[in-house]
């Protein structure tokens, strides 16, 4: 997983907590480093090899008995669910499309268990980040995403993956909550100073 140093993860916190101050919006930030264990598809391609490997076996020179091919059956089978829990290659094994829909499943998921649609006025926004799935997501409630463009969230996410690019994480992070705090100090300038959600990045 990305490591943040318990510096870089406080001056974090206190661009949140910045951003918020001229806003009624709520910002919640998340780094996961990965949304979902993926077990169930490297096992599938495990036993999909395995049940194949008879045919393999009766191409090459060997006599073997059937409890020979059970048994070289089992040990593939073993053999390669093991293999494939190695992270690289679990991940590999996984479609792209599974993995971008389990992360953006999850976004949405904290997006509710976080709390950040239950602000006053929905003015609540999640900055997701998941690692694993080099994916990051951007979701607004209702009072601030019916007013921006989604071009304008996107541009943000470009930038950020931009610096993930070029290992300036802690600054991607930074020019993140500053750019959706201009956004949400233009659409929802602060009334009050209550403060309903986390400002700390909430590593999963």
């Amino acid at each position: 997983m990305v490591m943040l140093s318990a510096a870089a993860l406080e001056r974090v916190r206190q661009a949140v907590e910045a951003a918020e101050r001229n806003t009624d919006a709520e910002f919640v930030t998340v780094l996961a480093e990965a949304a979902d264990g993926y077990w169930f598809i490297p096992t599938l391609w495990a036993a999909v090899i395995a049940l194949l490997l008879p045919f393999a076996l009766l191409l090459g020179p060997w006599w073997l008995s059937q409890w020979d091919v059970v048994f070289a059956q089992l040990l593939a089978f073993a053999l390669l669910t093991a293999l494939f829990r190695i992270g690289f290659l679990k991940r590999w094994l996984v479609p792209r499309a599974i993995k971008q829909a389990r992360a953006s499943n999850l976004a949405h998921r904290l997006f509710l268990e976080l709390g950040v649609h239950r602000t006053a006025q929905g003015y609540g926004v999640l900055f997701f980040v998941s690692e694993a799935e080099h994916y990051v997501q951007l979701i607004a409630d209702s009072g601030i995403d019916a007013q921006v463009d989604q071009a304008e969230w996107q541009r943000i996410v470009d930038r950020f993956t931009a610096r993930v690019r070029d290992r300036q994480v802690e600054a991607g992070f930074l020019e993140a909550v500053a750019a959706v705090g201009d956004i949400m100090t233009r659409l929802a300038p602060a009334t009050h100073s209550r403060d309903e959600l986390p400002n700390r990045l909430v590593l999963l």
